[in-house]
Parts: structure tokens; sequence; C-alpha cells
């Protein structure tokens, strides 16, 4: 039965979303609160030398490739030209409500039919609509993470700024200025390298120092090291098909990261930049491993970047505090500090069940709720390719409401959700999110998905994911297929 399907967010999962759901006849409206699609790529959003993380080839659509002539790593901006291409080429531009803030979302069920209504305001405006079924694809990048420190507000009172890295802006804002960037992850170390030449001082607080991948490892592009399924068999330590089984019995995987150890502290100079982190790769493989910031380390050794341990205890007129290092001058301060991943337009009641007591999404195949009728997720499985994860998610739940997934019973799926989570709370200490990431099982989790829906990827392109690298496009007659088997087209 075709539905009324609304969906919540307009980043790269509730595009691809839009379009699946189009694709299988549903009517879909896209609720997005910002003026502009692209979630994370959105100009509100973009800080200065925000870059993908991906190369253009596999951080794309499978039914739509970037512009050939996109660098290898695409910027923020033409993230966002590509996305408003995606949405433009498959007609979702008519079912998107831009400036559209959700602030409830309501479930009715009267025991068969279920449905939804969400409320919220456009331009000061109240509105209300409902739909028989609900995506969420907000992503988990939706509430910036920054802490309420002591004297921060005296701190902005006398003419200090205090920013998120989201809401920063272009680096002539900051010639001249004392900068302090806060974190040691890749929006915190792209600000820092970007803004660096024009400060009169940028400074990098962190925490502990990580591990970055360069984009060229020993001159060899990265992506034929780690985004293939060579390398995401390298840090499994479950879910083991035969092959990965003897990589690991081979102890490959140790060799491997003592060698990439080795030549990262080499190539990124990292004494010379005091910033070799004190554990090892990998006892932080798990905590998301993220790519070099362009020119990063060579600015921390040239003295353009100050970077120091500590955190900031306490804000001061004019300054901050860091205990170890003592008073910091400074005008502005960025915390690269996360997001918090929150359902704001959901009741506590509602949240509360749709997570363990660690925060933990109890979400099967990381879409579907248990217990919560006409409600999935699609986004909530971020990987090293967010794009094609989001996409076969999006399949998956048009088959699951075509009925054409056999799912277990709500007692086995959330014995699986538990079984997963006991494991990630052994080994996964350092992990971002909140069980809203697959990695490392990236394209296992992929695999998951079709062999749910009775379809897998044909052995040549396989192979190729194995020696080379994965290819979204690989994807593209996969899906076909199913569509084709679904839908009789």
């Amino acid at each position: 039965m075709k539905q009324n399907v609304l969906v919540i967010g307009a980043g790269l999962s509730g595009l691809v979303t839009a379009k699946t759901l189009l694709e299988y006849g549903h009517a879909v409206t896209v609720f997005e609160k910002e003026q502009d699609i692209g979630g994370v790529w959105t100009p509100s959003r973009r800080y200065p030398g925000l870059s993908t993380q991906n190369t253009r080839d596999t951080y794309a659509f499978s039914d739509f490739p970037m512009p050939a002539d996109y660098p290898e790593f695409p910027s923020g901006e033409q993230m966002l030209a590509y996305l408003n291409a995606y949405s433009a080429r498959f007609g979702l531009e008519s079912h998107i409500r831009l400036g559209h803030t959700i602030l409830s979302a309501t479930p009715f069920s009267d025991g068969e039919h279920h449905s939804w209504t969400l409320s919220g305001v456009a331009a000061g405006t109240p509105f209300q609509v409902q739909g028989d079924y609900l995506v969420v694809c907000n992503g988990i990048f939706c509430e910036p993470a920054m802490p309420n420190t002591s004297g921060m507000a005296d701190f902005v009172s006398q003419g200090g700024t205090v920013l998120h890295s989201s809401a920063i802006d272009s680096p002539e804002h900051y010639v001249g200025k004392r900068v302090a960037v806060v974190g040691f992850g890749k929006s915190a170390c792209d600000i820092a390298a970007a803004i660096a030449a024009d400060t009169e001082q940028t400074y990098l607080i962190y925490r502990q120092a990580k591990w970055k991948v360069p984009k060229r490892i020993r001159g060899i592009n990265y992506k034929y090291i780690i985004l293939t399924r060579f390398g995401e068999a390298l840090t499994k330590l479950r879910y083991r098909n035969t092959a990965e089984r003897l990589i690991h019995f081979l102890r490959l995987p140790r060799r491997a990261f003592s060698t990439l150890q080795k030549t990262f502290s080499a190539q990124q100079h990292l004494e010379a930049a005091r910033l070799l982190p004190a554990a090892s790769i990998a006892d932080l493989l798990f905590g998301e491993l993220s790519v070099e910031s362009d020119g990063f380390y060579q600015k921390v050794i040239d003295g353009q970047i100050s970077a120091i341990q500590g955190e900031i205890s306490d804000f001061l007129p004019g300054g901050v505090y860091v205990p170890g290092t003592g008073e910091l001058p400074l005008d502005t301060v960025i915390f690269g500090t996360g997001f918090r991943q929150t359902l704001p337009f959901l009741s506590d009641p509602l949240s509360a069940q749709l997570v363990d007591a660690d925060g933990n999404y109890l979400l099967y195949r990381n879409i579907l709720p248990l217990g919560v009728p006409a409600l999935a997720f699609v986004g909530y499985n971020s990987s090293f390719f967010c794009n094609l994860t989001s996409e076969i998610a999006a399949l998956w739940l048009c088959e699951h409401l075509e009925g054409r997934i056999a799912l277990p019973s709500t007692r086995e799926q959330e014995a699986q959700i538990r079984e997963y989570l006991a494991w990630r709370k052994q080994y996964r200490q350092n992990a971002l999110y909140h069980n809203a990431s697959v990695y490392p099982f990236n394209l296992t989790y992929v695999d998951w998905l079709l062999k749910d829906m009775n379809a897998s990827l044909p052995w040549p392109a396989l192979l190729s994911e194995w020696l080379k690298v994965v290819e979204p496009g690989n994807y593209a007659p996969v899906k076909a297929k199913i569509k084709k088997r679904s839908l009789g087209q």
C-alpha cells in the first residue's frame, strides 16, 4: 500500500530517502529547517577549509557520479552544488519544504492504522501536517555540542567571541585576531589550518592527539589502502568471512597497523610537531579515524599554530585559563567539539523508548526502532561511505514497506542489537556516536542489507572492491534489479 511519508531533514540521507520513496510510488514531503538543502554542507554550517574526507568517486550516489572536473577531495561549496544537482535531476525540489522547523512529531495508532502529526513553524507561521509514516533523517550532526565553562558569559560580554565550528565564517573575519580552536577532530584541525596564516595567534587546545590519515601514504592515494574491502578486513574483530579470517590468522592487521603508524609518524613529522599520539592506531581505530587537514602539521611545526594539550578550565576577561599552561589572551574561541545526537521534536517518553541507558539508539539494521510503528531512521548508519550506506538503507526501507523484508521477531531484533552493543562497549571505547555509526563494518553492513533483499554484489565488482577501491556505481545495477523485481518495472 502506498503511503504519505513525511521526512525530517534534507541532507544527503533525506534526499536519497525522498528519491527512493518517490520511485516506489509513495507521496513524500521533506521538511528542512535550514534555507538550503545539504545538511552539514549548507552555507550556514560550512566552516573555512571544509572538504570531504573521501575522494569524489567514493563519496557519490550510485546513480549520480560527481562531476569529472571536481578535485579529488571536493570542497563544501562543491558538495552543496552536487546535492542541488542531484535534487534537480530526480525532481525532488517540489517535495522539499525549506525553512520549516519541526517542533513536535506525535504518533497516533488505533491498533490497525498508524499516523503521525508534525507541528512546526515556517517564517514565523505555525503549520501542521499529517502523514502515514515518518522517516527521521536529521542526522547525527544535529545539535552543536559546546561546554558551559565558568566565566564564558563575562568573556562574551566584554567583547570576546565564542562559536561552534559549524557557525564560523570567512577566515577574513579572524585577521589579526587571537584565536583558540578547541578539539582535535577534523573540523578543529581544518579550521586551525585554514585561519592560521591570517590570525595574530592561533592556538589548538586538545585533550588527546589522534592519528590522522594522510591523503597520500608514501605517494599512494589513501583510498587504495583504506577505502577497500581489504582495508575494512584489517579492522574487523568479528563478522568475518573466510578471506577475512585468513587475513587475521596470518596476523596481517598487526603488521599493517605497525607499518602505518611508523609511516604516518615519519611522513607527518609527528615528533617534531610534538603531536605523536600516546595510544596506538589500533587502540584509537574504533574512534573514527579522520583524514589529515591540509598543511596542519607543517603549520604546527612552523609555529603558525600553537598546539596545547589540556582543556579550558575558566574564561577570563580577554582570555582563558588552561591548567598547566596558564592564561592565554584571546579574542575568539571556536569549539570543534562535535555534536549531540538529539531528537528535539519527539516527546521525552518516546525518545527514551528509542535508546538504552547509555544513549545508544536501539535500531534494527540502524533503521527500524523497536516497538514504534510507522517510524524509521535513515542516516543513523554513518560510515566511510555515507552516501552509499544511506542509499542502500533507503532502498531497504522501501522494500520493508512493500512487505519484502523478512524481519525476525521483535525479541530477536533486540537480541541482535544488544549483542552488538555489548561488543561495542568492550571494543569501541573511543567511538564518537551512540550506535549511529556502522564503522568498522561499513561494507559488511551494506552486504547485510542486500542479503535481506535477496541480492548481492556481482563477483567481478566484489573482487574490484577487494583489489582496488569501493565504487558506489557498482551498486546501481543491483539497486535497479531489486526495484524491478519488486515493482515489476
